[in-house]
């Protein structure tokens, strides 16, 4: 029998580990401890001759009776590391179990769970593998979940085998964590949507495992369910030295030097503006300490905003605000250079959550849709029907807003598609709506949403919710036209309602700068990626903490990624009111 293929940071554990030195003399007893090998026969075992090694320590079992059983099977393991399967045999059949330490009984039985997963016998493997891992040492752990998870797969538990080997992540080297992280997404593909939803759902929010069930739903099309933090204590709160020179702001840890990256030529270049502008209008509007702050063109592609990161690292920036573009925020992450602390202004779409000391920052869809999701559920509406335009961005809040609305208990009884062109809309809704809903959730921009409600109101559901996203709304107030929206609630940015105190206010910056009206919410956004930066640190410490910003209540989810708490307005006369419920507005110091 040839033994399975180990993984080259299993076989150096298997190295470092098996071998212990012996004492010598006396009868052969149950020893209090594992035994120690000799430092020539590491030395064997560390240089890959695994042979050399497990004749060393057979001779040296021959010359310590008291700990013979121990080195016998430390020489039976290298033995398997060599390929010798007869002389591993050879050694354990010579062994007595009563004779073995504690540490040692455990280890024996590690190996016949190797040798029965080698023989293509998983569920042994398992049996004989379920072994109290706290009593083990690191390198026998990471044996111990090895084993594990290479039987789960073979038994197509793909969901089992990828949490026991994302447990390894902690203990293997650095070199080879790469390697366990792609093993532990592979073996996610083979799992359901649902399997994969519903074990998202049971984890802790902090779970170390989270990011990789959300990414293998992501590279299955799917988007994952969220969990909605509800933060109860502002930033910022002054807590000495009173609102002037010398007061202390709760949290407040001001950067020196930051770069800002956008795309400021190119495709992108107006959105790139529209966020610069709204960041150095916080800028200026802050009282406090304030950092330099320079400006850099990123383009549109992933080599300039590299480019232009090394620039600001050479400049002597301390923190990278951008880049804005999803490729973008990708190149930075896949780096294997270290860059500097960053608050990227995007959310990748595999889900990849950024590296220690960073944060991410966006406007998802699919954060939208989950709060309404959420919304609906809390207000007793169980039974609710999707309607969505054949867009990318739709797919997705479709597609978030079943995830959420199924995992709090609700029921999604109907789905329906617009295109470009679709007038009459009757065969898609009742497709929809079936024999009735108690509340309806659009993914639809003003113009196709105008047309549907009133088909909706005429078809008898006049007093039917109707939930929506900020796309519904165009940015500015349009009486006549929004009339047709009446009574249907969206979330979106408080600031872009007049809902955000504290803050310059939009009309008055509208004269002097267009973007804040034309393409108010990146506005908005962008100053918010200023107010955020002097409260990342505490935001990471403290998960009831929020800034009260311009695009909504921020925090930080134990992976780094900003979450925004939205207003809820309701279309009134053509005009969106603050909603019942909505988000309350707190003043920032």
């Amino acid at each position: 029998m040839k033994p399975r293929a180990i993984p080259p940071f299993l076989r150096a554990v298997v190295v470092a580990s098996a071998l212990l030195l012996g004492g010598c003399g006396g009868a052969p007893t149950r020893p209090d401890t594992a035994v120690v090998p000799s430092a020539s026969a590491d030395q064997r075992a560390a240089s890959g001759d695994h042979a050399g090694a497990a004749a060393m320590l057979e001779q040296q079992a021959k010359e310590s009776r008291n700990q013979r059983d121990g080195l016998m099977l430390r020489a039976a393991e290298q033995w398997r590391l060599a390929g010798r399967v007869d002389d591993m045999r050879r050694n354990l059949d010579r062994l007595k179990r009563k004779r073995l330490s504690r540490e040692d009984t455990l280890r024996l039985d590690l190996l016949q769970a190797e040798l029965a997963l080698d023989a293509e016998d998983p569920a042994r493997a398992i049996d004989l593998a379920t072994l109290p891992d706290a009593e083990l040492a690191p390198d026998l752990q990471r044996r111990l979940f090895q084993v594990r998870a290479d039987a789960l797969a073979q038994l197509k538990r793909p969901l089992e085998s990828a949490q026991t080997r994302a447990r390894l992540l902690p203990l293997v080297p650095d070199e080879a964590r790469a390697e366990t992280e792609a093993t532990v997404l592979a073996t996610l593909r083979d799992a359901s949507d649902a399997e994969l939803q519903r074990a998202l759902g049971d984890l802790p929010p902090d779970s170390g495992f989270r990011p990789y069930l959300e990414r293998a739903l992501r590279a299955h099309g799917a988007v994952p369910l969220r969990v909605l933090q509800r933060p109860t204590r502002a930033a910022g709160t002054v807590v000495s030295g009173g609102l002037g020179e010398g007061g202390t702001r709760e949290g407040w840890a001001p950067h020196k030097h930051v770069a800002l990256l956008l795309p400021l030529s190119g495709s992108l270049a107006s959105l790139g503006k529209a966020v610069r502008d709204g960041f150095l209008s916080a800028y200026f509007a802050e009282t406090g300490s304030k950092p330099e702050v320079r400006v850099y063109d990123t383009g549109d592609g992933a080599e300039g905003a590299l480019a232009a990161a090394r620039r600001a690292a050479a400049d002597g920036a301390e923190r990278i605000v951008g880049p804005l573009a999803k490729e973008q925020v990708v190149a930075f992450y896949e780096q294997d250079v270290d860059m500097l602390p960053m608050l990227a202004l995007n959310f990748p779409d595999s889900g990849l959550a950024p590296p220690r000391g960073s944060q991410q920052f966006g406007l998802p869809p699919d954060e939208e849709a989950a709060l309404a999701a959420q919304r609906a559920f809390e207000r007793g509406q169980g039974r609710v029907a999707i309607i969505a335009a054949r867009e990318d961005w739709a797919e997705r809040a479709a597609l978030a807003f079943r995830a959420q609305f199924e995992h709090a208990g609700g029921s999604v009884v109907g789905e329906a598609r617009l295109g470009v062109g679709d007038v009459d809309l009757s065969k898609t809704i009742g497709d929809a709506v079936g024999s009735g809903v108690d509340a309806v959730f659009l993914a639809l921009k003003p113009a196709a949403a105008r047309l549907l409600v009133p088909q909706l109101r005429a078809l008898g559901m006049t007093e039917t919710p109707i939930l929506a996203t900020s796309q519904i709304y165009a940015g500015n107030p349009s009486r006549s036209l929004d009339r047709d929206l009446e009574g249907v609630e969206f979330c979106d940015a408080p600031w872009v309602h007049g809902l955000a105190l504290g803050l310059p206010e939009r009309e008055a910056l509208a004269r002097v700068l267009p973007a804040s009206d034309g393409q108010a919410r990146l506005f908005a956004f962008g100053m918010d990626a200023f107010r955020l930066l002097p409260y990342l640190d505490w935001l990471g410490r403290d998960r009831e903490a929020y800034v009260a910003g311009a695009s909504g209540q921020l925090s930080l989810d134990p992976y780094g990624r900003v979450q925004r708490g939205l207003a809820w307005l309701r279309f009134e006369g053509g005009v969106p009111r603050a909603a019942d419920g909505a988000l309350t507005p707190q003043v920032q110091p």
